[in-house]
């Protein structure tokens, strides 16, 4: 991406975000903007917008000031897009808001600047908004979606209405951060009157759930990941520039209220109220604006657009949403491709709609859930090419039509439309338990979200290594097409001699010309929630038990001669962290102790009528802004890289697996509105696990950041670890530093070091 941060984590990470690789790892060689008068200018199949920049020019700084009772007010500071002409001419015009604490102006100014001077081009005031305790605003940040950061979004989109130059209508959107608390506020009970519909592009409506914390209630590696990226991006300080003198105060504050929030996640580790209270999921009913949500295959949060869809439609609430190949990102600038002219669609058949009381084309109007449908293909991590494969229509309703196409699993680790004898299969043959185990499957296994940025390496690899260490089962060659929309489901009957285990459950296609193993959905399932309630977690007992895993939501046709494979397996490192014990799971096959048979259940579509007409509705090409008319790159010092190596370690003479991340944006100058400054990020993430030995499980990165304009010389490190041990008296816990240092020039400014131990009760 390119802006410094995503959702998924700094830089990265396959990345974390609002959303976005640092500014400096998108450099490219600079390009002349179009003048006014100019159509779109052609470069690397990317339409530019024509915007002159004399009637948008440089956002305007603005700051809003808010307050919760019994509190001392807080400074947000921000700024906004505008039409100068509109302005000149005292037209009113309605409001689109984003807030994140993602640093607006060095964290996502190159990014935004893609797509919010298209909106002010189009009459619309675009507000950017750091929230408190992040890039130039006051306060402290203690967590995400606090009510206190909610709150303040609510009290920002009031001011921004009451302004003289905003009609009073109000639209929220984001990506990732942003994403969610749009979707959080328009479900609060104080949501704004003005605010009239929001924009959700890779958020979630369940925290727990589909996020970056559990997945199927087993603890991801982003629940450390995340909160160690946080932890390096959001004690860099404010900007002189724009605080002026206070920037050292308020840096020296913002440092000593760190906290490395794995604490509160790590702790709780079910379902309970801390993710249920603002998990919109659980209160569809409450949501009080129009939602057009989106994701992409390649992203981690593309099971809510389908349940935001299916649940604020099935209420009667207006709601739209979009399914695209790509990764975590906007579908005008996502990879794989084909991207699309998702930028003009908007404006005219959302915002003016909403904002403005327009009544858009019908005959170019997108279906209520607009869905791709990829084909098989051949593994590739690089995300810079275009799927092969079709637009369909969905709806609501879309599971309606759908239908069950069931494969049995047999004990000779078959796939078959015929039911077997029972049988079992132990993990224990697939070399999976005993002494000296390598704990390293999952290496090949995307790590939850893909940044979809080229050239970076970040989407799953061949599962080939990972199927061959795991308990799995494959169908003949398929005989015809298989077109698929919906959740796989795989239905278990299990035994397990451990209490607390999860499992990792995938669902590969195999080709028949490589032999290769491409990943098409995944899940982990944590066994103490078999019973279906993630609030009320139950140890694992003796005996044969039955449970239902529903995979990640796919659209995907399986082609004629490929094979269907499903792999199944108690590990996958790094991405889910590993149960404290090596357990052994037998996967019982055909009829066995009352329950239906072990089996793959893919939801089967037809084809409709109004799939025809989408390709001339979205047909393959993208337009936005060019960026570099805002922030040109002035000097590339260092060109940016993003690493991932898989390698074999020894610690203390034990043999082990290490996976490290490094998160480079180079070293560049900025101009335009950000007036010469230089940044420098780079993070590196490492996780470490030795072989028999799931305790050893570490995860520990180095976050560094540089920021300098003349005189001005900042610089932030971090450094954070999480591990576990087996304690005598509470068994195992979490334990973990985070530290944090300030420097000015190479005298240090402030430091911080937070440390402490979590139970592992259900993990």
């Amino acid at each position: 991406m390119d802006n410094w941060i995503t959702r998924r984590r700094l830089l990265q990470v396959g990345a974390l975000a609002a959303a976005a690789v640092p500014l400096a790892g998108c450099v490219r060689s600079p390009s002349s903007a179009p003048g006014p008068g100019q159509g779109p200018v052609a470069e690397g199949g990317v339409e530019y917008l024509p915007v002159p920049i004399d009637v948008v020019p440089y956002p305007k700084n603005i700051t809003f000031t808010v307050s919760l009772p019994g509190r001392s007010p807080v400074t947000l500071s921000g700024h906004y897009w505008y039409n100068a002409d509109a302005l000149r001419n005292n037209i009113r015009c309605p409001a689109i808001v984003e807030l994140n604490p993602y640093r607006c102006r060095d964290g996502t100014m190159y990014v935004d600047s893609k797509m919010h001077p298209w909106f002010a081009y189009n009459n619309y005031l675009v507000f950017r908004v750091d929230l408190q305790g992040s890039g130039n605003s006051d306060g402290t940040l203690t967590d995400e979606y606090t009510d206190e950061e909610l709150s303040y979004c609510v009290q920002v989109i009031n001011q921004v209405a009451a302004l003289p130059f905003c009609d009073g209508n109000v639209g929220m959107m984001g990506e990732s951060w942003s994403a969610i608390n749009s979707l959080m506020v328009a479900a609060r009970s104080d949501c704004p009157a003005a605010l009239k519909a929001i924009v959700v592009n890779c958020g979630s409506d369940d925290r727990y759930n589909d996020d970056v914390h559990y997945l199927g209630g087993a603890m991801m590696m982003d629940n450390v990941g995340w909160a160690s990226s946080m932890f390096g991006w959001l004690p860099a300080p404010p900007d002189p520039a724009i605080v002026g003198e206070r920037w050292k105060e308020m840096w020296r504050k913002r440092i000593q209220g760190m906290r490395f929030w794995f604490e509160q996640w790590g702790s709780h580790q079910t379902r309970d109220s801390y993710w249920s209270a603002t998990s919109v999921r659980d209160h569809y009913g409450d949501v009080k604006v129009p939602v057009f949500i989106m994701s992409g295959w390649q992203d981690g949060y593309k099971n809510p657009v389908d349940h935001v869809v299916r649940g604020l439609g099935e209420l009667g609430l207006p709601v739209v949403g979009m399914l695209g190949p790509y990764g975590h990102r906007y579908p005008f600038d996502g990879y794989p491709g084909p991207r699309v002219d998702w930028l003009r669609y908007v404006t005219s058949h959302w915002w003016d709609r909403w904002l403005k009381g327009t009544k858009p084309d019908p005959a170019a109007q997108l279906p209520q859930l607009t869905v791709w449908m990829g084909e098989s293909r051949e593994p590739d991590p690089l995300p810079d090419y275009d799927d092969t494969g079709r637009w369909v229509a969905e709806d609501q309703a879309w599971m309606s039509r759908t239908k069950p196409q069931t494969y049995f699993l047999g004990s000779d680790g078959v796939l078959s439309d015929a039911t077997p004898a029972a049988g079992r299969v132990d993990s224990g043959a697939t070399d999976l338990t005993g002494a000296g185990a390598p704990l390293n499957i999952g290496t090949a296994l995307l790590e939850t979200s893909s940044f979809g940025s080229a050239p970076n390496s970040d989407l799953p690899r061949d599962q080939s290594e990972d199927d061959r260490q795991s308990i799995t089962f494959d169908s003949a060659p398929l005989a015809g097409d298989l077109e698929c929309f919906g959740y796989p489901v795989v239905r278990l009957n299990l035994e397990c001699d451990t209490p607390i285990s999860s499992l990792a459950v995938r669902v590969t296609e195999v080709s028949p010309e490589s032999a290769a193993s491409h990943l098409v959905s995944y899940t982990f399932f944590n066994l103490v929630y078999r019973d279906g309630d993630q609030a009320q977690p139950k140890p694992v007992g003796p005996g044969i038990f039955s449970v239902d895993v529903p995979l990640n939501i796919i659209g995907h046709v399986f082609k004629s001669g490929w094979k269907l494979r499903v792999a199944i397996s108690p590990f996958s490192f790094p991405a889910m962290w590993q149960a404290p014990r090596i357990p052994a799971v037998t996967v019982h096959t055909g009829p066995v102790s009352g329950h239906s048979p072990s089996a793959l259940i893919l939801p089967r579509r037809e084809p409709r009528p109004e799939d025809a007409g989408m390709a001339a509705l979205l047909p393959a090409r993208t337009t936005y802004v060019d960026p570099e008319q805002y922030v040109p790159i002035l000097e590339t010092i260092r060109e940016g890289s993003h690493q991932r190596q898989v390698e074999r370690v020894v610690v203390d003479g034990i043999e082990g697996t290490l996976v490290r991340k490094n998160f480079d944006s180079g070293r560049a100058v900025f101009g335009g509105a950000l007036d010469n400054l230089l940044v420098d990020v780079n993070a590196s993430e490492n996780f470490q696990i030795l072989d028999d030995r799931p305790l050893s499980q570490t995860g520990f990165t180095h976050y560094e950041t540089t920021l300098e304009r003349g005189d001005w010389q900042v610089r932030v490190v971090t450094d954070t670890r999480v591990w576990s041990e087996d304690t005598p008296s509470e068994g195992p816990v979490f334990r973990y530093t985070a530290d944090v240092q300030g420097f000015i020039g190479d005298e240090p400014f402030e430091r911080n070091r937070v440390e402490g131990t979590i139970p592992r009760r259900w993990v």
